[in-house]
């Protein structure tokens, strides 16, 4: 029987929030919004294998009268320094986070249970976890379907081990490829990107928020959240890829049409996440994490979300740049709505801030009702405690194998093929040369955790070699990614091995592979890059040429008169011209994850039909930029005096080893909706996946309309000769525009187009 109102289940959230926030003190309300510890830090692993929670941990519980949330308790990486001998194994997960959550309970007057938040840009990235391609490959797929199973996976995962919050990258937008982290971005498009973070929810929690009611009118028992159900935070919010120059946490001057426009359905998106994350920029000189009309206005009261907003990494400390001291930083940034703090000083002075009365006392419980609603709404306060996940996590692990090898399969995005793919199995002679061939870590992307022995073996030269069993496969490395130093050597290896051979498979590209002789700064970004790492957070560039001496590398070998198939490991585009010209096909990898190899081997087969499609227009080259699909279609000279103004290749290019035909479309407004379909066939001789994008020109108003903007996509799979009708239904609301005068206006006609296919149609009547 339930000994206080907060305790019983029977009651609606509201109430058991309510309730107990009315018996806690202030220091207790404080340390429920913070998030201060690095997780790692609160264990020690032993010689013989035994975990214990650390001194520091145990401070800080006694610190908060309990803990609000704990990130990466289960982080492995260099930053952290935790790898396979004093980390957490998989399978043991369970246990520390079980020790962990005891011990916070029995430390907290209330028996408040601790949030454990892990990060997951491409999947778990703690020991053993499964590291799927980073977000701008899976962009390229626009497989929604995929994004949510591989979400499902990563979900139950991560419940598995006893986590309870996933931090997910799906909010950010490549609008200036210069930035190091436009791997972690779907691509530039805005509905694409959106559409994603739906399904990233929906996979990670399913039901437990809707739009139908408020979950704190809700019971325990009416959500029922299932063990797979755990709680997502989409970061980051809002805007960041559009720091000026790409520089990473750089500023952003985003106006309020732009921000309409472009961002509103990212963030109607997040509507039924647990968490968003706010970002490290501005937007119009406001730093996001005091902007209450973004989090307060738009998000809560606008979209309606019900979720937590969370600081990024010692962001709250950054307001420095606004404020004169830590107490007035923290005021601000909860009464804009910033809920959870991670790693920062500010949120310590909460506290010490509402006994002077500096801060208001209503900000800080309304942010505190917050964060505790979550914890009722995963259950915490019923079972904070994980069971033995025993055969499941194996089956898990098994199952996400097969979807990311998917995954990985239609993020390969073809641009270039005059015949040479895909490759005769028999062979004779094969060379494997390139920087990024024979490394699984070249595979994943920042962020990603030590791998086995096993996924060492996961290499594209490898895969390669047991794809092409009958064939001589050799390999050399050629040169290093940026490296320029005592190359030669490296060079001439790679032009001997070569000799004789019928293709040659020239792996380059960039790196996010970090190594623990690095430093980092103290939100986990890198700050003395290796030579070779040119990509990842805190690594933005100038130039996108090919680092090192790629280039020269790719022309040796083209001067044997060898026909070359390039494959691009990347997470941003690198300027291709020359690469394309060298090269009989061009094959872009993007960062594929570690099952990239094997849907590398396997495309290059034939066995894999690619069917990825850019997810970003794709540039000449640096000094074009921006070539973002959608800008507005001004009366302006395209060109430059020096060179072309369009990009290299188109939003939504990609090649495939058979052809498509589209016809019939059709067009049938509705008084609420448009209702387009048409008819797609595979005029090839062999089985394809094909993308169908909608496209629209908005017509009318009195601003400057954008040459068109992407509206609808789905993903269709044929066989040769067959044929399919795909019917799409495109709201009326998505049809509207910011006006000269700032109202938010339905166009009076709009164009549509798929392909080569266009229809105008008044949406006037």
């Amino acid at each position: 029987m339930s000994k206080y109102p907060y305790q019983d289940p029977a009651l609606p959230i509201k109430e058991r929030v309510a309730d107990l926030l009315s018996r806690m003190s202030i220091e207790e309300k404080a340390g429920q919004v913070n998030q201060h510890l690095y997780g790692w830090e609160c264990y020690e692993k032993k010689a013989n294998g035994q975990v214990s929670l650390t001194d520091k941990f145990k401070a800080h519980v006694e610190w908060g009268g309990g803990l609000g949330a704990l990130y990466g308790l289960f982080r492995a990486d260099p930053w952290s320094k935790v790898g396979f001998e004093n980390g957490v194994a998989a399978a043991d997960s369970w246990k520390l986070a079980n020790q962990v959550q005891e011990y916070v309970i029995n430390h907290s007057r209330w028996k408040i249970p601790a949030l454990l938040v892990e990060e997951c840009p491409h999947g778990h990235q703690g020991l053993e976890g499964t590291s799927y391609p980073t977000n701008i490959g899976r962009g390229n797929s626009f497989n929604t379907e995929l994004t949510k199973k591989s979400s499902q996976l990563m979900a139950q995962e991560l419940a598995a081990k006893g986590v309870h919050l996933a931090l997910v990258s799906t909010l950010d937008l490549v609008k200036d490829p210069r930035w190091g982290r436009s791997e972690e971005c779907f691509g530039e498009d805005p509905i694409l990107a959106a559409k994603m973070s739906e399904a990233v929810v929906t996979g990670f929690q399913g039901d437990l928020i809707t739009d139908e009611k408020s979950y704190l009118d809700l019971t325990v028992d009416e959500i029922n959240r299932q063990p797979d159900q755990i709680g997502v935070v989409l970061k980051h919010c809002i805007a960041q890829g559009e720091a000026l120059g790409g520089h990473n946490s750089g500023t952003v001057p985003l106006g309020r049409r732009e921000f309409q426009d472009v961002y509103f359905p990212l963030l109607a998106s997040t509507r039924n996440a647990v968490g968003v994350m706010a970002a490290y920029n501005d937007v119009d000189g406001v730093p996001c994490h005091i902007n209450g009309q973004l989090f307060q206005n738009i998000l809560r009261k606008q979209l309606g979300y019900q979720g937590i907003v969370m600081a990024d990494g010692i962001a709250l400390d950054r307001l420095q740049d606004v404020f004169s001291d830590k107490v007035t930083s923290a005021n601000a940034a909860l009464k804009a709505g910033v809920d959870l703090s991670l790693w920062d000083e500010t949120y310590l002075q909460i506290a010490d801030g509402v006994k002077a009365k500096k801060i208001t006392e209503s900000a800080l419980d309304a942010a505190c009702a917050r964060v505790l609603g979550i914890k009722f709404l995963l259950g915490l306060f019923e079972q904070p405690y994980v069971k033995d996940p025993s055969q499941k996590l194996t089956k898990v692990l098994s199952a996400a194998k097969k979807i990311n090898a998917q995954a990985a399969e239609e993020s390969l995005t073809l641009l270039k093929n005059n015949g040479l793919l895909p490759l005769d199995r028999s062979i004779r002679k094969l060379a494997v040369i390139g920087p990024n061939a024979d490394s699984v870590y070249a595979l994943l992307g920042d962020y990603s955790a030590p791998q086995s022995s096993e996924m060492a073996e996961k290499t594209i030269y490898q895969q390669v070699k047991q794809a092409f069993s009958e064939s001589e496969v050799v390999y050399a490395e050629g040169c290093e990614v940026r490296n320029k130093e005592n190359q030669h050597e490296k060079i001439e290896e790679a032009i001997k091995v070569c000799r004789g051979a019928d293709t040659i498979l020239i792996v380059l590209g960039g790196s996010s592979a970090r190594n623990f002789d690095m430093e980092f700064l103290n939100n986990g970004a890198v700050s003395s890059k290796g030579i070779n790492m040119d990509s990842g957070e805190n690594v933005d560039v100038a130039s996108l040429s090919l680092g090192g001496e790629q280039l020269t590398l790719l022309r040796k070998l083209k001067e044997i008169g060898i026909p070359i198939v390039t494959v691009m490991i990347q997470g941003r585009p690198y300027d291709l011209q020359e690469v394309q010209q060298l090269s009989d096909a061009v094959l872009v990898g993007w960062f594929p994850g570690q099952e990239g190899g094997g849907a590398i081997a396997r495309t290059l087969l034939g066995i894999n039909n690619p069917s990825g499609r850019l997810s970003v227009s794709y540039p000449l080259n640096s000094e074009q930029l921006p070539v973002y699909y959608y800008q507005r279609a001004a009366s302006k000279k395209d060109d430059y005096y020096d060179e072309p103004g369009a990009p290299l290749h188109a939003f939504g290019y990609g090649l495939s080893y058979t052809s498509f035909s589209y016809e019939n479309l059709h067009v049938t407004p509705e008084s609420d909706k448009i209702i387009i379909s048409l008819t797609v066939k595979n005029d090839g001789e062999i089985a394809g996946k094909e993308s169908v994008l909608v496209f629209v020109r908005l017509l009318g108003g009195a601003v400057i309309q954008r040459h068109k903007l992407l509206k609808e996509f789905i993903k269709v799979e044929l066989a040769p000769d067959e044929s399919t009708e795909v019917t799409f239904s495109v709201p009326l609301e998505a049809l509207c525009f910011t006006d000269f005068d700032g109202n938010y206006k339905q166009a009076e006609s709009c164009r549509i187009m798929v392909q080569e296919l266009s229809q105008e149609v008044s949406l006037t009547s």
